[in-house]
């Protein structure tokens, strides 16, 4: 795969607010790849990858990554920021759904990786369900302290050796009404939920098969435009005259205070 036809397919997968350069360096580096948001430029050290099909795969996954960066630079605000957040997961595996859907990324096309991926599925369904299990063996347990007169954190902690963060989480997995296919890690991102309107949203980003990371950015609070320059300033302008008012008035009564001491001296 070409320099050009790299970034041809990487314009495939998201319609970018901004420009950006893409580079083969023409070396090997301990990095696969690097962007940088001054110059907007994403640089690939493609003799990092192997010649064929099997390189050019990982090559444009690298170039995804490079470009979820550009993407969460110059659209989301996040410069300046720890680079590999939530938002910039979600954005990655946004493009990699896309690039996956239109054939410019393989994914499990190797019946092995098929084959062991699936496995895995299951395995993550199965802990799932066990997790919802102990839940409600736990609420059963509290219940059973309760009416015999033990205490049920001490039963908790020394016999079942479970934390009470840990019990919490597993009470809120069992009360929740989950499909039987859901992974642990998802079913636990969206028992966190702080609201119920946050968890329907993370509900329907699962239904439609999205990664833990888009299930957290769609529950994710979406934070106030920052007020206008000027409401800022007058907001600040009245808590310093506040201040200032409260050690004037602060000072006047060390003043008094040592007028009174003077006399008292005289």
């Amino acid at each position: 795969m070409t320099q050009e036809q790299v970034k041809e397919n990487l314009l495939k997968l998201h319609d970018c607010a901004e420009d950006f350069t893409l580079i083969f360096t023409g070396k090997k580096g301990r990095a696969n790849g690097t962007y940088n948001y001054v110059t907007r430029e994403i640089n690939i050290n493609n003799r990092n990858f192997e010649v064929g099909e099997i390189g050019d795969n990982l090559l444009f996954y690298t170039a995804m990554h490079e470009l979820a960066h550009h993407v969460a630079m110059t659209e989301r605000n996040e410069v300046g920021r720890r680079s590999h957040t939530k938002l910039f997961y979600s954005i990655l595996d946004d493009l990699t759904d896309k690039a996956e859907a239109l054939g410019v990324y393989r994914y499990d096309a190797v019946p092995e990786i098929k084959t062991l991926s699936e496995e895995a599925v299951v395995i993550s369904a199965e802990i799932a369900a066990l997790y919802r299990k102990l839940g409600v063996v736990l609420n059963k347990l509290h219940s059973a302290c309760m009416r015999n007169g033990v205490r049920y954190e001490d039963v908790l902690k020394r016999k079942v050796k479970l934390s009470d963060r840990m019990e919490k989480k597993l009470g809120k997995m069992a009360a929740l009404q989950f499909p039987e296919g859901i992974g642990f890690e998802m079913q636990e991102t969206i028992a966190s939920a702080k609201s119920d309107e946050q968890r329907e949203a993370m509900r329907a980003a699962a239904d439609e098969g999205k990664s833990v990371a888009q299930v957290k950015q769609a529950g994710a609070v979406q934070k106030k435009d920052p007020p206008d320059e000027a409401e800022s300033l007058l907001k600040e302008k009245g808590q310093i005259e506040k201040t200032i008012a409260n050690l004037e008035k602060r000072l006047e009564n060390i003043i008094s205070r040592i007028e009174k001491l003077g006399e008292r001296g005289g």
